[in-house]
C-alpha cells in the first residue's frame, strides 16, 4: 500500500514543526535554569520568578488569544483539500470558541490561581 507523496510531505511538515517547537522550548527552559543556576540564593530566584509572574501570565493569554484569531487558516494545514470538506471545517469552526473557553478556564484556575484567591476570601469572611 503506497502513501502519497503529499501525506508524506504532511507528516514532513509537522515533524519539522514539532521539533522547532521542541527546540523552542528546550532552548527557553534551559535558559530560564541557567539563569536560576546564576543566582546565588533561594531568595534570589523566588524574587526573579514573582518578577516574571505578570510577563508569563500575559504571554499565555497572548497566546490563546493569537490561537482565536488564527483558528479559521489552522484547518488549512491538516485537512484534505477535497471537495467534500465543508463538513469537516464547519465542525472545527464549531470547537473554536469551545476550545478557547475551556483554555481560558485552565488559565484563570491554575495560572492565576483564582480557586485559591476564594478559598482564602471565603474562609476571612468565616473566620
Amino acid at each position: 500500500m503506497a502513501v502519497s507523496n503529499k501525506c508524506t510531505r504532511l507528516h514532513r511538515r509537522w515533524f519539522l514543526t514539532l521539533s522547532l517547537v521542541a527546540v523552542i522550548g528546550v532552548i527557553g527552559i534551559g535558559s530560564m535554569l541557567w539563569q536560576a543556576v546564576e543566582l546565588s540564593s533561594l531568595s534570589a530566584v523566588s524574587e526573579w520568578v514573582e518578577r516574571l509572574k505578570p510577563i508569563l501570565s500575559g504571554l499565555r493569554l497572548a497566546l490563546i488569544g493569537l490561537l482565536a484569531i488564527v483558528w479559521p487558516r489552522l484547518p488549512a494545514l491538516w485537512l484534505p483539500r477535497d471537495d467534500d470538506d465543508t463538513r469537516a471545517r464547519a465542525c472545527w469552526m464549531v470547537l473554536r470558541w469551545r476550545v478557547i473557553s475551556w483554555l481560558l478556564v485552565i488559565e484563570l484556575v491554575l495560572g492565576q490561581n483564582v480557586i485559591g484567591y476564594f478559598l482564602t476570601v471565603a474562609t476571612g469572611l468565616v473566620a
